[in-house]
């Protein structure tokens, strides 16, 4: 991508996420002096860079709160959105002639990292730096890097976390309790990221001894006094985790490469939690003597996207899937059916008299209608079937691979009669039904978008025939067109009837 077309990438998405001149927050203050602490540093920030100008969300030191942009540290590591370190800033003749350098604030030392926000494609973006500085000059070390890089990553979650909840609150009314319920969310996984909780652990090859860091005895939740359980370390990592995590150590002893996995776990007091390990090899003189690694409690922020995902794929109101959730399965279900070559149905589901709970009863009661059907749909839909609201009144259910057509005619009829819903209050009665439209994949080619326009073409022709009956879409092979067949039942009586024309 040309840099001036990365550039306004960049800009643009520096003012989606709406952090420039934003009020201090202790979140991000924080992470700037957990960076600066670690680091032994005079100066940190993190910095945001503007088309005109380095603005700093978090400073320590003598930084004012925003500067030029030209002839300064941080665009360079965000133009080039890698690492930069120099050791001696009068020595480097891009930075010699700096104000930055030559006045205050006397910059010599310098290393930042890029901080980065994932678009909507994928793509990762920088938009800011996480850096450290010093009025002395100093070398730099790997470890420098790897501790503001892993900074850097909770800094992005923050900013992550920040967008996705103005992106929620935009979102219409009926999600605002939504809304409300991640932003206390972000807030408390911002206050578990920035305390940092890891810790770091040496195990000695020939003693057979762990060393450990205060951080890892605070997540394993003993006392520093007790020392290291060496015969019990891998007794916190439950089943399969353990076996996983002794493989992949066993492969570091054996080829030298690293790792990274995430586990579950448990402390000594019995407390369930979610963790990131690395380890990597120590040599002395070619040979290893050690292994190394970082232990870090993640377990907010693995609940949190666990919940993400979840609100992700279900409707606020009735807990059953919703449309992005329904095409995911109907996709799954589609491939599956195509790799064996079965069949899938697809019933969509209108119901018919729910303007009229809503006018005569009530939002209210209409929200409760609609409770109520989802309740009906998951005691009906069990053995594989996956019910979802598509929106408004509006529901669909997949159905499993291993029914027959005499299956589906049964859960049709079992549905139609649930679907009767009878609402009273203030003196008033409305009456709900279901109409069903019915359509198998085969007929559609295995297609998601063709079969949902046969199984709604399908809906229609029922509610226009008669409402609260189902219909199923045929394809007439003899006609070369499609033909619908439909099923009727009458409601309200002392017996329902179901009754399918004879030409399917």
């Amino acid at each position: 991508m040309p840099i001036n077309q990365r550039e306004q990438v960049r800009q643009k998405a520096l003012a989606e996420i709406a952090l420039l001149d934003t009020p201090p927050e202790r979140e991000f203050d924080v992470l700037a002096k957990l960076a600066q602490r670690m680091l032994g540093t005079g100066m940190s920030s993190i910095t945001l860079v503007a088309p005109e100008r380095q603005w700093f969300k978090a400073r320590c030191g003598p930084l004012a709160p925003q500067t030029a942009r030209a002839q300064a540290f941080y665009p360079v590591v965000v133009e080039t959105e890698a690492a930069l370190t120099v050791a001696d800033a009068r020595l480097d003749p891009r930075f010699a002639e700096s104000p930055f350098v030559t006045g205050a604030p006397n910059i010599r030392y310098y290393a930042g990292v890029p901080v980065r926000i994932q678009q909507p494609d994928g793509d990762r973006v920088a938009i800011g730096t996480l850096c450290v500085l010093d009025e002395r000059p100093r070398e730099p070390t790997p470890a420098d890097l790897e501790v503001l890089e892993e900074l850097a990553c909770v800094a992005e979650a923050l900013i992550e976390a920040r967008a996705i909840a103005l992106r929620a609150a935009g979102a219409a009314e009926d999600q605002r309790l939504a809304v409300e319920r991640l932003e206390r969310e972000r807030r408390q996984f911002k206050q578990a990221e920035r305390m940092a909780d890891m810790g770091s652990y040496r195990y000695d090859i020939d003693r057979q001894i762990t060393a450990w860091s205060d951080g890892v005895f605070a997540i394993h939740e003993r006392p520093v006094s007790g020392g290291v359980p060496t015969g019990e370390i891998m007794n916190h990592f439950p089943e399969p985790d353990r076996t996983m995590f002794i493989a992949a150590v066993m492969r570091t002893l054996d080829t030298g490469e690293p790792f990274e996995m995430d586990a579950d776990f448990v402390t000594a007091k019995g407390n369930a939690r979610r963790v990131r390990c690395s380890c990597e090899i120590e040599l002395a003189q070619g040979k290893p003597v050690a292994l190394i690694g970082l232990i870090q409690d993640i377990t907010e922020r693995y609940d949190l996207e666990q919940r993400l995902r979840h609100q992700a794929r279900t409707d606020d109101l009735t807990q059953l899937a919703n449309r992005a959730e329904f095409n995911r399965v109907l996709d799954a279900r589609l491939r599956e059916a195509r790799s064996v070559n079965s069949d899938v149905v697809v019933l969509l589901i209108d119901l018919d008299g729910f303007k009229g709970v809503n006018d005569v009863l009530g939002h209210a009661a209409g929200d409760a209608v609609l409770r109520r059907v989802a309740d009906r749909l998951r005691a009906s839909c069990n053995g594989g079937c996956r019910p979802a609201r598509l929106g408004g009144d509006e529901f669909a259910v997949v159905m499993s691979a291993d029914l027959d057509r005499a299956g589906v005619d049964r859960k049709v009829r079992r549905l139609l009669h649930d679907l009767e819903i009878v609402m009273d209050g203030q003196g008033h009665i409305a009456r709900v039904t279901g109409s069903i439209g019915i359509a198998w994949s085969k007929a559609a080619g295995q297609d998601r978008e063709v079969l949902l326009r046969q199984a709604d073409a399908a809906l229609y022709t029922a509610k226009r025939a008669r409402k609260g009956t189902a219909q199923t879409y045929r394809v007439d092979a003899d006609q070369g067109a499609c033909s619908l067949t439909w099923a009727s039942v009458t409601l309200g009586s002392k017996s329902n009837q179901l009754d399918f024309a004879s030409d399917c």
